[in-house]
């Protein structure tokens, strides 16, 4: 029984990243892994996001997941219509005493088209490099087991049972866009609707850690949405994800509440815009996510908690994952002295 055991934890983190990607709580703060449309689809001229996950941290080898992008317009300034947006962003995944763990390095490219005034087109493409190891150095091994007792000074009686691999991937997506109304104490009735649709490993690439599994695609459909109450200084934000790959999905919905503090200069650009951030996300049959942070203008900060309600509770003691995200969005780096013939409203 004792050997099963190990032989289960062993194989558990393996078994996961094989039926499942990684995600995020924060999906709306992670774009690029989110939907290839997204690179260079936001307010400003330079984003930079950074962000952390811990699952499962009441085990004694926790999910650590952390992702760093760089997203930015190009032509932003210079085409009347649209404008290409190009990202990167790097994603480093470990999991267990064994480390099983993935690195993921993102090459992104969007066209953002403008419709009309108030609505906007993307379309992105996405191309993946993917590496995966393990290390097998505090691997547990039935044959180290004598008697009902473990000893670690027993060979483990396996040679390069897992050897790492990469592989390429390929994915795409699109996004449309509507906005309507300002953002300011003296109206506030600004409503943003963001939907999106995408489609994950479109090549389907094999899987040789241990099988010739190929990887199941993925199909994410998600929005977002900004909307002010008039003549207060508060908006609601509520998202959506849903996500299916293979046997597995992911349906999580919340709501964000963005109470702003303090108005942005709009002339002379010394005092940017200031607010809390508070609200919650619910992932079906998994796990409800507070989240509480602060936007200074250029800069965003928000930290949520994921408390376990799945049959997992128990031996999490309800405890799943802290996660963070702070991001940089430089409003105004490439504009001066220029004119933009397309300034669409994003969140």
């Amino acid at each position: 029984m004792i050997k099963r055991i190990y032989f289960i934890l062993v194989l558990f983190p393996f078994v996961l990243v094989n039926s499942q990607d990684l995600h995020f709580t924060q999906f709306y703060n992670a774009p690029l892994k989110l939907n290839p449309a997204n690179a260079g689809a936001f307010k400003g001229d330079l984003r930079v996001i950074s962000n952390y996950r811990n699952q499962w941290s009441s085990i004694n080898s926790p999910f650590k997941t952390f992702a760093f992008s760089v997203d930015l317009p190009i032509f932003k300034y210079k085409w009347k219509n649209s404008y290409l947006g190009l990202g990167i962003d790097v994603v480093n995944d470990r999991a267990g005493d064994l480390n099983l763990g993935s690195t993921q390095v993102d090459i992104t490219a969007a066209n953002i088209l403008s419709l009309n005034k108030q609505m906007t087109m993307t379309v992105g493409i996405q191309a993946t490099f993917n590496q995966y190891n393990m290390d097998m150095t505090n691997a547990m091994t039935g044959s180290q087991f004598v008697g009902s007792g473990y000893d670690p000074n027993i060979s483990t009686g396996e040679m390069n049972l897992f050897e790492p691999f990469s592989f390429f991937d390929v994915s795409a997506g699109a996004t449309w866009n509507y906005a309507s109304g300002e953002s300011n104490i003296a109206a506030n009735d600004m409503f943003i609707v963001n939907i999106g649709a995408a489609f994950f490993h479109l090549n389907r690439p094999n899987l040789n850690f241990y099988t010739q599994d190929r990887l199941y695609p993925k199909i994410i459909t998600h929005g977002s949405f900004n909307i002010g109450i008039r003549y207060f200084k508060m908006s609601l934000m509520p998202s959506y994800l849903l996500a299916f790959q293979g046997p597995q999905k992911e349906i999580t919905f919340g709501s964000l509440i963005r109470l702003k503090l303090r108005e942005e200069s709009r002339h002379t650009g010394t005092i940017s815009e200031a607010s809390l951030l508070f609200g919650a996300h619910y992932r079906w049959l998994d796990a409800i996510a507070p989240s509480f942070g602060v936007d200074l203008g250029d800069y965003l900060l928000l930290l949520s908690y994921d408390f376990n309600t799945s049959k997992l509770a128990t031996a999490t003691r309800s405890k799943g994952g802290f996660e963070f995200t702070l991001r940089y969005r430089n409003p105004e780096l490439f504009s001066k002295g220029g004119g933009s013939f397309l300034q669409p409203k994003f969140m």
